[in-house]
């Protein structure tokens, strides 16, 4: 069965019934706390984006597209740093370089403009790696410092 077939079987969280979307093993291995991370077993990994769902990652097991899920990964399973529901000020914006709504919000309020400028210079840089750090994986790259720009107009 081809990758696609099955991510068609694999369309639902099974907890908030909201869209999956697949996602890399190299992100679920960089996102999962290191005990986990290391025996994860190999298969196709699905990330549920809802905010007030328990449940990050889901994993059938290798080839196995019409059983149940092999591992279900909660947000207790995380690394602190990787815990994409967090909210208010503690909310990440950039997993890549860890900066929060909080600290944006401060740099808009005195006017410094440090934030946006230090991550798209990281980004011309090549240091960006939306892919492995933010939780949704590949598709949620920050293309650049201008994406942050309707935190700082609804913010301040």
């Amino acid at each position: 069965m081809t990758r696609r077939r099955a991510e068609a079987n694999r369309s639902n969280c099974i907890e908030c019934d909201q869209p999956l979307r697949p996602v890399g093993t190299k992100t679920v291995k960089h996102l999962l706390r290191y005990s986990l991370a290391r025996t994860l077993e190999p298969g196709l990994f699905f990330h549920c984006g809802n905010p007030d769902c328990d449940v990050v990652y889901l994993r059938t097991a290798d080839g196995d597209v019409a059983g149940p899920w092999a591992e279900v990964f909660r947000r207790k399973d995380l690394k602190e740093r990787a815990h994409p529901y967090a909210s208010g000020s503690e909310r990440l914006v950039c997993f890549c370089f860890g900066y929060t709504v909080g600290e944006i919000e401060d740099d808009a309020r005195v006017g410094a403009n440090v934030v946006p400028p230090a991550i798209a210079a990281e980004v011309r840089a090549g240091n960006c790696a939306c892919e492995v750090m933010n939780p949704k994986g590949a598709d949620a790259q920050l293309m650049s410092a201008g994406s942050l720009r309707p935190v700082f107009q609804t913010r301040m």
